[in-house]
């Protein structure tokens, strides 16, 4: 019950009323200082005035009693007051003051639950989420210590309950988080099988009828001594246990053992239900993100199925673009650019994918690994044997009929035939070492390029029928003066960076994801311009980006998997980024920071 004290505005006012007040307060003149007298609930203002009364109305926990009626005054005495007048009105004075105190500390703590009822559903992090919830409790209870366990049915056949987050202000102790059978043995599994509170005031004399125990394991390894244990489930929409939390050992000076009250009870009870929700929703959160997840990673083993030849690719590009950008808040000039949580899972998903229009290529083209396929250079192969065939049948009819005239004549034109017959099929041979040899992903050797234009146009008859030995596209793509691709071709492979924005521009984003087309899809722009699709310049190019296209390149250089190029030491692919940064294609910053950060050296985690 709080005491009272009385202000009065004159000295002989507090010589008239000190007697009244006996041994139930004290009495002050108005000039002493309110603000230290944190026992006042009232004033008492005789001769009041309208300015006086306004003065301590400013103070909305102050009552104000005075001698007559004006505005904001809350009791009015008689003219003439008695010891009696004074007690009743002291005696109402004190209720109201008590019904005041209770009702700011109601709607304190109401409007304490309200807010972190609004910090609980704005944390979609459950990490964070949870230990908001705890901390908060703790306040609450104005208690040492509290813990947090969740009800897991998906990792085991089972339903376990996952000890997720114990705080303790008085020791600062390791957690690990831990799994414990779900079963009645707890005084939180108890809680979690039949939504029963447990309010116990001191733990080491639980009842031995009772069905859970508690384990002084964690009391016997750091000297402590736990009391009071308050135990309550948290409960969803559904009415499902989904959780338990559990507050220890009240803030207690005079060290008794007693329970929780009531309203402590009450107040952790609504904590517990809002938590529930803000769980559930965290978790269904979690889920969803566990779906695409597994949806963004089949997507990319759908890609490398198409394409083998860069399996793994897409998970090294993630790793290294995600790992300059854990670097960014360490370097002066980048740390500005540092990535909020979210936005590193959105980098991370548009590295995952940014190959995802590759769908969009044919799958040939995708896995050319030299100029001509398989079954194009076998085709030309055939046709120069069978050339060959068709050379040594005409010698040798040119033969036979020349046999049978048998004469000197005769005898030289077989000889300079059969010589021509050899000159032919050694050309013959020479072609195919020059298709076979230019076939290669290598560089065209110029004296190449003139005798496949001269195989090109060499024609021959079946019959009356004219055939080619080496045709039209055949010759085109053998004419790749570096690569295996021709320029259509270099073109189809390079529009899968329009794929990839078309087919994820066609996905409904949520808008922490939202720029996950464009990322993805401009990482073969260049910063001076020379890029593609769009040609896009330095300050149209975000960051996460720049990254990327950094990640992708050294990749590319030093990927072992490509059949049509070797792969490039760290040494020569740094040495290459380099030069690129300094033409002004490549981020120089970014380059350096994956140099001299060592990002270069990560291994991707490749999962299928």
């Amino acid at each position: 019950m709080p005491e009272w004290r009385v202000l009065t505005n004159t000295l002989k006012n507090k010589e008239k009323i000190t007697p009244l007040l006996g041994a139930g307060g004290a009495c002050q003149l108005l000039e002493d200082n309110l603000a230290t007298s944190k026992n006042i609930i009232g004033v008492l203002l005789t001769d009041a005035t309208q300015a006086l009364v306004n003065q301590y109305s400013l103070d909305p926990s102050l009552l104000i009693i005075a001698d007559r009626d004006l505005e904001s005054v809350d009791i009015v005495l008689p003219d003439n007051f008695t010891l009696t007048h004074w007690r009743q009105a002291c005696g109402i004075l004190t209720k109201l003051a008590l019904q005041k105190i209770e009702l700011q500390q109601q709607q304190l703590l109401n409007h304490d639950l309200t807010n972190i009822g609004i910090a609980l559903s704005a944390e979609k992090e459950l990490p964070r989420l949870l230990n908001m919830i705890v901390k908060e409790g703790r306040k609450l209870a104005n208690c040492e210590a509290a813990s947090l366990y969740l009800v897991d049915h998906k990792e085991t056949d089972k339903p376990v309950l996952k000890f997720m987050l114990f705080q303790n202000e008085k020791l600062d102790v390791p957690f690990k988080e831990k799994r414990y059978p779900l079963d009645h043995y707890s005084m939180a599994g108890h809680t979690a099988l039949t939504g029963k509170i447990l309010n116990i005031p001191d733990v080491y004399n639980i009842k031995p009828s009772e069905p859970y125990v508690f384990d002084d394991g964690f009391d016997k390894a750091y000297q402590y001594r736990t009391r009071e244990v308050l135990t309550l489930p948290m409960k969803n929409r559904s009415d499902e246990i989904i959780g338990i939390l559990q507050f220890l050992n009240l803030k207690n000076e005079s060290k008794q053992f007693k329970p929780f009250d009531n309203e402590t009870c009450e107040r952790l009870l609504a904590l517990a239900s809002q938590s529930a929700v803000a769980i559930d929703n965290s978790l269904l959160i979690e889920n969803i993100r566990d779906l695409f997840e597994g949806f963004v990673s089949a997507a990319v083993n759908a890609i490398e199925a198409r394409d083998p030849i860069t399996s793994g690719h897409s998970f090294r590009v993630a790793e290294y673009t995600c790992g300059i950008a854990e670097k960014l808040e360490h370097h002066p000039s980048l740390n500005q650019q540092t990535l909020t949580v979210q936005a590193m899972r959105e980098l991370r998903y548009a590295a995952l994918l940014h190959d995802f229009g590759k769908v969009g290529v044919r799958e040939h083209i995708l896995q050319k690994a030299k100029k001509l396929s398989p079954i194009e250079i076998e085709m030309i192969r055939l046709r120069l044997s069978w050339f060959q065939q068709k050379l040594k049948a005409d010698f040798y009819q040119f033969a036979y009929q020349n046999t049978l005239a048998n004469d000197k004549q005769a005898k030289a034109l077989i000889e300079q035939q059969h010589e021509n017959y050899k000159q032919q099929c050694e050309q013959i041979e020479l072609y195919l070492n020059i298709v076979e040899e230019a076939n290669e992903p290598s560089i065209l050797h110029s004296d190449h390029y003139s005798e496949l234009k001269k195989l090109k146009d060499f024609k021959v008859f079946m019959g009356d029928e004219e055939q080619f030995l080496l045709s039209d596209q055949e010759f085109l793509s053998l004419s790749v003066t570096r690569g295996s691709l021709t320029e259509g071709e270099r073109q189809e492979i390079q529009s899968h960076v329009n794929h990839t924005f078309d087919f994820l521009k066609r996905i409904p984003w949520t808008k922490d994801l939202q720029n996950i087309p464009f990322i993805a899809s401009a990482h073969h722009e260049k910063l001076d311009g020379s890029g593609y699709p769009f040609g896009l310049t330095e300050k149209d190019i975000p960051i996460q980006t720049r990254m990327m296209t950094i990640a992708d390149i050294y990749d590319a250089l030093t990927a072992s998997d490509r059949p049509y190029k070797s792969a490039l030491s760290q040494d020569r692919a740094l040495s290459i980024l380099t030069n690129e940064a300094n033409e002004g294609k490549l981020d120089s910053q970014l380059v350096q920071l994956f140099i001299d950060a060592g990002i270069y050296k990560y291994t991707a985690q490749v999962t299928g």
